[in-house]
């Protein structure tokens, strides 16, 4: 299930629909996940030649469900599945032991969503014929949808013991080991998919969302764009190149694939969600509010686009609004933390402190390391008289958040009213980052300052200024982005050596600095240039 507090830099994904022939499960980051079941090939029956009288009934009876099959494959084609599954029923009413026939059944019925005809037709299919791998693959992926792991292991294996190049099984079986954490064998058979099948779009995006779980974002983006190019009509590559965008600060980008997605799937609810995210990032709050709206509208179950709903009206302060989206994500979706948290601060803004309470409550349970929470749950016990509760709270965030300065606050004004001797310590530590804070305030005016300069071409000051503010600074939050704008200086007076020097200090401070990388990368294809 896809988290209600989905947003673009947290790729998480879930399952993308009622079909489990193309059932879409998103992991963490971007960890997108795609499991997809059998192309709707559908199996065709031809009539013999007929000879005597016998031959000839038998010969009428296979004509007759060689044109049921046809009808309902024309109608699956069409998008009629209740007309299929109407017509393959009466095929196999003719022909009960047919295992074609009743796989293609099962299809019908898995586009209808009945689940458990489906899978009752493919558990006859494959005791008919044990070495037919499409049912075998496609009973994995209802197994999926039950949370049957092992079931689903076990049925991919299946598979891929009757037909071992079987890319659709390859890629859901290591689609389910990269959820387990299983992430050597996932990688080895996604890539064993993608070779056995070129052609086979969803294993190029698996393994492009397992890449980019490992932070292999440059490979994650070649197999994103690969499987544009097989099928630049298949809009979760769209979606999955959107997101791997988004989480490497390429968010105008990220715009342009999400609406490429929207385009070619706009019945996806999870579409106009990840469209609506990624417009919000980029600060067009009104359309991104358009695409909430429609996501919610589309899949009224999709706890994300409430979550999101609830965002929006609490941030514009409609909290009546905001409430009853909150609400909704939250019975939708209970063991969301952030929909439960934002319902918390919704309800302390429209006055009601009880049920604010209960829902940090249930917050800190689901997250005990939330700061921030357990700060304003000790907040509301404090103003309610329970004073040793907010304490016990407070204590938590610090605990979970030596930094969080409010609560070191709190905690020294609570605790010296008690004459408890432990209120020293927490001032002293609040005292002690407030200096801090004054440092990295001085070193980010004079990094502002050395950029002012830059932006003049007074290069000699500029440098003065940025390597000051990195003597004050020392190991300040402003550290990095100091170090990655000194490299950037010394790129511009083309001082290759101190640059990259820069820049690496950079990213041992902040690995995920893309800028930083970007830079990097082009300093060092300048040096290759050079070498030439």
């Amino acid at each position: 299930m896809q988290s209600a507090s989905q947003s673009e830099g947290q790729l998480s994904m879930q399952q993308s629909g009622k079909r489990v022939d193309r059932a879409t499960l998103l992991l963490s980051l971007g960890a997108v996940v795609t499991f997809t079941g059998a192309s709707l090939t559908l199996a065709q029956n031809s009539p013999p030649a007929p000879s005597t009288h016998a031959s000839r009934l038998r010969h009428d009876q296979e004509a007759r469900i060689a044109k049921l099959n046809e009808q309902a494959n024309r109608s699956m084609a069409q998008g009629d599945a209740k007309s299929a599954s109407e017509n393959y029923r009466k095929a196999v009413e003719l022909k009960p032991n047919d295992a074609r026939l009743r796989y293609n059944l099962a299809l019908a019925l898995n586009r209808l969503g009945d689940q458990a005809a489906e899978r009752k037709e493919l558990v006859k299919a494959v005791s008919l014929d044990p070495n037919m791998a499409v049912a075998q693959n496609q009973l994995g992926l209802l197994a999926l949808g039950t949370a049957q792991f092992a079931e689903a292991e076990n049925r991919f294996k299946k598979a891929l013991a009757i037909d071992p190049k079987y890319a659709e099984a390859e890629s859901n079986l290591g689609a389910l080991y990269g959820e387990e954490g299983k992430n050597a064998e996932a990688l080895a058979l996604l890539q064993r998919a993608t070779r056995d099948d070129p052609s086979y779009v969803t294993a190029h995006v698996n393994l492009g969302l397992l890449l980019a779980q490992q932070g292999d974002y440059t490979g994650a983006q070649r197999e994103f764009q690969m499987a544009i190019q097989v099928d630049p009509s298949y809009g979760p590559s769209y979606s999955a190149l959107g997101r791997l965008q988004a989480k490497t600060g390429r968010g105008a980008d990220a715009v342009k694939s999400f609406e490429r997605a929207v385009v070619l799937e706009p019945a996806s609810a999870e579409a106009h969600l990840n469209l609506g995210i990624a417009l919000v990032k980029q600060f067009d709050r009104p359309t991104g509010f358009k695409e909430f709206s429609e996501a919610a509208r589309l899949d009224p179950n999709l706890a994300a686009a409430h979550y999101n709903l609830g965002r929006f009206f609490f941030e514009t302060g409609k909290y009546d609004d905001a409430s009853h989206e909150l609400e909704t994500a939250v019975r939708l979706q209970p063991d969301s933390a952030d929909a439960v948290y934002f319902l918390a601060l919704t309800r302390k803004q429209e006055n009601d402190p009880d049920r604010s309470t209960d829902l940090l409550r249930k917050v800190v349970a689901l997250q005990p390391d939330n700061a921030n929470a357990q700060y304003l749950l000790g907040q509301n016990l404090e103003h309610a008289g329970d004073r040793a509760g907010a304490i016990q709270h407070w204590k938590a965030a610090v605990q979970a958040d030596p930094n969080h300065t409010q609560t070191l606050y709190n905690l020294a004004r609570s605790l010296a009213k008690m004459n408890d001797p432990e209120a020293q310590q927490y001032q002293d530590r609040f005292d002690d980052l407030q200096r801090k804070q004054l440092i990295t305030d001085r070193a980010a005016e004079l990094g502002n300052f050395a950029l002012e300069a830059a932006n003049a071409q007074n290069w000699p000051q500029a440098m003065e200024q940025m390597n000051e503010a990195i003597r004050l600074c020392g190991s300040c939050a402003e550290s990095a982005h100091l170090h990655k704008n000194l490299g950037l200086f010394y790129g511009r007076i083309g001082n290759l050596d101190e640059a990259e020097k820069e820049l690496h200090t950079a990213l041992e401070l902040a690995p995920g600095d893309v800028d930083a990388k970007s830079a990097l990368a082009t300093f060092e294809g300048i040096r290759k240039a050079q070498s030439k």
